[in-house]
């Protein structure tokens, strides 16, 4: 540039000098306050014609002298006025731009710097470091070398704002690293020097401080940490005070909400039941994995989930198969156990599928154990039910087999199927069900022959003559005790007993109502007494024979109340009540005579107290008689 600006003054006081076609003519005129103007050739020749004309003027000379120098004065003045035009005219003139992005390493090094400022005003790392790179490369006696030097400083401030953002963020060796760009001959040296230094004296005290955190977070000292949680705060370090020091204070509240979760679930296992370890493991599982809470909760979760094993295979002794399935679900994945707790799932679940004793269910059974590892603590168990489950699966086809024959509900294929269930060995798993069938099938061959021993008794019946009913009751009462229809066979046997005994009772019934309606009830109490007890008509012959003798006995004491009742009219109570006192309670008459009993009772209380209360009143009259008289007796003697 300032070659450029030497070049362009040169230019400028060569147009100044080339100007030679114009003269400054000043003119002397009597009015003083008239311009000079200057003049054309023409005129200057007309001009100086005339002076010639005239005659000298001798006083003007001095004057002429005058403006002599008044003419060389403005003559530097213009040009230096010309001159400065020019320097503005090329310091305000945008020169050409370096295409930077082809710039060639042979290009000058005005150019090369240009680029290299250009970059550097990114503010990014990689085009500072080119910058401060071809800095260095230029020799002291470069012309660019003081401008350079100059741009360098500024570089280095960035390159320094940059290591401090890299140090801000916790990136130690990253901030060394770009500090360590800026060269010894840059004026920010020796500040860069202290900086690098206070930001190792201060990382390392940081990294000690948070070791003694860990430590103290590690052992629960929750006092402790607070203190090193201070210590770091009175760091004069935005990244160690303020972005680390917010991790810490968010470590300890982690770790504590750690340990209070861990110690919530230790409380919920201490049921030893699924229903607590349930809930246990879902906290447990939920501590932070950044805390040191967690290698603990994870040693509780293998431990609850040994016991859940144990619980597991207690169910299944138990065969609750569904509990122990339950029970096993709650392992979680990341548990040491729980490969081992799927396995003792699918064994569960094998047993809980086969007791629908179905031959599917025992494939599905079989297919299940076989999902158990060989590696597995229970692929022996595994082994032997699976072979099992083959056993259960033989006995069950033969079963079907056999099931199938007696669906014709006949006795001849009850009577195969079960020689075909008698073929099942009792060591057989499937041996009980075979002799439950048997029974089953016997049963309904019994059926059978009672339903016919039963139609065969009801056809007996039909006629409804005491010869028919007795047949059917016999051949009814061939369906023994424990026989299928037994209950079916005696119902119908009472009804037809019952029809027997009316048609045997109802003449001697008939003949005791005949004799009552005669009047002689005696004679009909008599006969109904023959029909015995739980025959037919035994109630209803009981209730008229009931009527029939509370007339006799009604007619035997009333002639006893009545006599009762004329003694009473007499005023002989005691009598009346001694006569109806002898109608027993079992009579008829005896809640009536009872009833008169109490009622002449009564009146004799009150006679008697009449008696008694008029006695006490003339003993009081003789009493006070005699008082009387012996007053008399005493005045007289005075």
């Amino acid at each position: 540039m300032k070659r450029q600006l030497h070049e362009f003054q040169v230019r400028a006081v060569n147009r100044l000098r080339q100007r030679h076609g114009r003269k400054l003519v000043i003119r002397v005129v009597s009015d003083a306050n008239a311009s000079a103007t200057p003049l054309r050739d023409d005129d200057v020749d007309k001009t100086e014609a005339a002076s010639a004309t005239q005659p000298p003027l001798t006083p003007l000379r001095g004057q002429n002298k005058f403006w002599r120098w008044w003419l060389l004065w403005l003559s530097v003045i213009f040009g230096l006025g010309g001159t400065v035009l020019a320097a503005f005219f090329l310091l305000a003139t945008i020169p050409p731009q370096v295409n930077c992005k082809n710039i060639s390493p042979l290009a000058p090094e005005m150019e090369q710097l240009a680029c290299a400022a250009q970059a550097a005003q990114s503010g990014k790392l990689e085009q500072l470091e080119e910058a401060m790179k071809f800095v260095k490369s230029l020799p002291p006696d470069n012309p660019v070398y003081p401008e350079a030097t100059r741009m360098m400083g500024e570089w280095s401030r960035s390159l320094l704002a940059i290591a401090r953002q890299k140090i801000d963020q916790g990136d130690l060796k990253g901030a060394i690293a770009i500090a360590r760009q800026i060269p010894s001959g840059s004026p920010l040296y020796p500040e860069v020097q202290v900086a690098m230094k206070q930001w190792q004296g201060d990382w390392q005290q940081g990294q000690d401080i948070t070791q003694k955190f860990l430590a103290t977070l590690k052992e629960q000292k929750w006092f402790e940490a607070s203190l090193q949680i201070q210590a770091l705060s009175r760091l004069d370090s935005h990244y160690w005070d303020q972005k680390q020091l917010d991790k810490l204070i968010e470590r300890m509240t982690q770790e504590k909400k750690a340990w209070q979760q861990l110690e919530e679930a230790q409380k919920f296992a201490e049921a030893k039941t699924p229903e607590g370890f349930a809930p246990a493991i879902a906290l447990a599982g939920k501590v932070n994995p950044n805390t040191y809470a967690k290698p603990k909760a994870k040693a509780e979760i293998n431990r609850w989930s040994l016991d859940l094993l144990k619980i597991t295979a207690q169910h299944l002794e138990k065969e609750d198969f569904d509990g122990a399935i339950t029970a096993a679900k709650l392992i979680p994945p990341e548990a040491s156990v729980y490969n081992e707790a799927q396995d003792w799932i699918q064994l569960s679940r094998s047993y809980a599928v086969a007791q629908e004793n179905k031959i599917l269910s025992f494939l599905e059974a079989q297919a299940a154990v076989r999902q158990i590892s060989p590696k597995s603590p229970l692929r022996q168990q595994a082994r032997v039910t699976e072979a099992l489950w083959q056993s259960n699966l033989h006995d069950r086809l033969q079963m079907q087999f056999a099931e199938t024959i007696a669906s014709f509900d006949q006795p001849l294929t009850f009577q195969l199927a079960i020689s075909q269930a008698e073929a099942i060995a009792p060591k057989r798993p499937g041996r009980i069900e075979a002799q439950t069938q048997i029974a089953h099938w016997r049963k309904q061959i019994q059926q059978i022959q009672d339903r016919i021993a039963l139609s065969k008794a009801k056809q007996l019946a039909t006629p409804g003559t005491l010869e028919s009913l007795r047949a059917a009751v016999e051949e009814g009462s061939q369906i023994k005790l424990g026989q299928p229809l037994r209950i079916e066979a005696q119902t119908y046997i009472a009804q037809w007993t019952k029809t027997i005994q009316t048609m045997e009772d109802r003449p001697t019934l008939d003949l005791a109502r005949g004799l009552a309606q005669q009047g002689n009830l005696k004679a009909a109490v008599a006969a109904a007494s023959k029909i015995a007890p739980r025959r037919a008509l035994y109630s209803e012959a009981q209730a008229a024979l009931s009527d029939w003798v509370a007339q006799i006995q009604i007619a035997e004491d009333t002639p006893i109340l009545n006599e009762a009742t004329a003694l009473a009219a007499e005023g002989r109570l005691t009598a009346a009540i001694n006569k109806a006192s002898g109608i027993r309670y079992d009579r008829a008459l005896y809640r009536e005579a009872q009833g008169a009993i109490a009622r002449w009772a009564s009146e004799r209380e009150a006679l008697l107290a009449e008696r008694q209360k008029a006695a006490e009143l003339q003993q009081s009259v003789e009493e006070t008689s005699s008082e009387s008289q012996s007053n008399s007796q005493s005045e007289g003697n005075n």
